[in-house]
C-alpha cells in the first residue's frame, strides 16, 4: 500500500492523494465533474488543499451572486458543490492541523447557508449531548413531512457529515429521512467538540436516536448505514440498540487494526486521540466484533467491492452472521465502499431501507 511520501517528493504525494480521493469519490461526495477533473489533472507543483479551495470559492462566488438574483435552485446546487469542494480540501490533511480546522468550518458553513436557502429539502444541524461535549449531525427530511422512518448514517476515518448528503437526499426521495452523524472523532464532533472514538462510540448512536424521537416523535424502528471504518460502528450501534431494523454495511473489518501505511495510521492516531499504533491497537480491539457472542435484530445488508485494496470479502462476511436476517451485494468490479458504482450502490442501499423500514 502507500508508503511514506515526504513533503519533498510532490510528485508522490499527488499519486497518494489520488489514490486517497480519485474522481470516483469526488463525485460521489457531490463534486461538479469539471471541478473533479481539475482537481484531479492540477499541477503537482500546485498544493492540493489550494486547488480544492480556489474551486469552492468559485463554487460559492456563484452561489452568492445566484442567492441575490432571487435563483435559490442554483445557490443551493453551487453551495453543495463548495461543500464537496472543501471537503476534499481538508481531507489533504490526516491530522487537526490549523488549516485543516479552517477548512473544516468553512465547508459548514457552505453547507449550512444551502440548508438555509433550500426549499424542498429541510437540512437541520443537530447538536446531541454526549459525554461531556457534544456530536454535530444534521437532520435531513424532505419539507413538509410527516415524522418518517429515520437512516443514520456514519462515515469512517476520512469522509464525515455532508460527504454523505446524496445518500440523505436519495433516502429523502423515498419518503425516509437521514441523520448525517459526526460520530466521536470524525468531523466537527472531534475538531470542535473534543471528542474520539472509543469502546462506548454505541452510546453516540443512541443519542442519535433519542434526539430524533424528540425531535419528530416517531417512534418505530430505525436505520443505520455506515461507510468503510464506520460500517463497523453502524454494525455496533445496531448490535446494541434495538430500535435499529435494518443496518447496511458498506466496505468495513469486523476486527479493525492499524495498517501498514502512512495516511491510515495518521487519521487512526487522530480519530482515536492517541500517540502511537500500539495504543491505537489497543482502542481498535474495543470495537472488535465476534457473532459468536454478538447478535443483532436487525436485518443486515453488506457491500463488497471486488477491487476494494482495504476489505477483502472474508472479512465483511463476518458482519453477515450478526444477524438472522443478512444479505450481501457485490459488485465484482467495485472499488472501495463502490465510489465507482455510487449511483447504483445508494439506490439499491436506499430502496433497501425502504423495504425494511416501511415509508411516510
Amino acid at each position: 500500500m502507500d508508503a511514506p511520501v515526504s513533503a519533498e517528493d510532490p510528485a508522490k504525494l499527488r499519486a497518494a492523494l489520488l489514490r486517497a480521493m480519485p474522481m470516483s469519490r469526488m463525485l460521489d461526495y457531490g463534486m461538479d465533474h469539471g471541478d473533479a477533473v481539475h482537481l484531479a489533472n492540477a499541477a503537482v507543483s500546485e498544493p492540493w488543499h489550494e486547488v480544492a479551495t480556489r474551486l469552492a470559492e468559485t463554487q460559492l462566488t456563484r452561489a452568492e451572486a445566484a442567492a441575490d438574483r432571487g435563483d435559490v435552485e442554483t445557490a443551493v446546487a453551487c453551495y453543495r458543490r463548495a461543500t464537496a469542494s472543501l471537503i476534499f480540501a481538508q481531507m489533504a490533511f490526516n491530522t487537526d492541523h490549523p488549516v485543516k480546522r479552517a477548512l473544516y468550518v468553512r465547508l459548514t458553513r457552505a453547507y449550512q447557508a444551502a440548508a438555509e436557502l433550500d426549499t424542498e429539502l429541510r437540512v437541520e444541524r443537530l447538536s446531541i449531548p454526549f459525554r461531556q461535549s457534544h456530536c454535530t449531525a444534521w437532520f435531513v427530511s424532505r419539507s413538509g413531512d410527516r415524522p418518517a422512518p429515520t437512516v443514520v448514517i456514519v462515515g469512517g476515518q476520512s469522509g464525515w457529515g455532508p460527504a454523505f448528503h446524496q445518500q440523505a437526499e436519495a433516502l429523502a426521495r423515498r419518503g425516509l429521512s437521514a441523520v448525517l452523524l459526526e460520530a466521536p472523532g470524525q468531523g466537527d464532533t472531534r475538531m470542535a467538540g473534543g471528542l474520539h472514538l472509543d469502546g462506548n462510540v454505541d452510546r453516540a448512536f443512541s443519542a442519535a436516536l433519542d434526539a430524533v424521537r424528540a425531535r419528530t416523535g416517531y417512534g418505530g424502528r430505525y436505520g443505520v448505514w455506515g461507510n468503510s471504518f464506520g460500517g463497523l460502528l453502524a454494525a455496533r450501534a445496531a448490535v446494541h440498540d434495538s430500535r435499529f431494523g435494518a443496518c447496511c454495511v458498506n466496505g468495513a473489518t469486523a476486527k479493525p487494526e492499524p495498517l501498514p501505511f502512512r495516511t491510515a495510521r495518521e487519521q487512526s492516531r487522530a480519530l482515536l486521540g492517541v500517540d502511537t499504533d500500539d495504543e491505537a491497537a489497543a482502542v481498535f480491539r474495543t470495537l472488535w466484533l465476534d457473532p459468536a457472542v454478538e447478535r443483532t435484530s436487525a436485518a443486515m445488508l453488506v457491500l463488497h467491492g471486488g477491487n476494494d485494496p482495504l476489505v477483502s470479502l472474508d472479512q465483511q462476511k463476518v458482519f453477515l452472521d450478526l444477524s438472522a436476517h443478512p444479505t450481501l451485494r457485490v459488485w465484482d468490479d467495485g472499488d472501495h465502499t463502490m465510489y465507482n458504482h455510487s449511483a447504483e450502490r445508494t439506490e439499491f442501499v436506499c430502496d433497501w431501507f425502504r423495504a425494511q423500514l416501511g415509508r411516510a
